[in-house]
């Protein structure tokens, strides 16, 4: 299966307990990796447990097949489309420092 690179933040707890249960010695990503395959394949106990998702969703009382969902759903589309869209660009406060300025790191 191809890979993809992402860019990933982790807390430094969660870091930590990688660490701990040993995770990330050495290639972080294949760690990260394994520990989702593990996961999704249910060998992690409670936490990889499969999750019902029933009574997370409330269905209309009057239209309980959702026969009116597709007309719903292009009205809101359209009340969002119609709204206004501010768009600004951000400058950051520090300018980039030229190559030769860089302080260099002495060992």
């Amino acid at each position: 299966m191809a890979k993809k690179a992402v860019s990933l933040t982790l807390d430094e707890a969660n870091l930590l307990w990688l660490r701990g249960r040993g995770y990330g010695h050495g290639n972080l990503s294949a760690a990260l990796d394994r520990l989702i395959a593990e996961a999704r394949a249910g060998r992690l106990g409670a936490a990889a447990q499969a999750r019902s998702v029933v009574g997370t969703i409330d269905l209309p009382a009057d239209d309980p097949q959702l026969s009116r969902a597709d007309s719903t759903v292009r009205e809101l589309f359209a009340q969002s489309v119609a709204r206004p869209l501010q768009v600004r660009e951000t400058h950051t406060s520090r300018q980039a420092i030229p190559r030769s300025r860089r302080s260099r790191r002495r060992g």
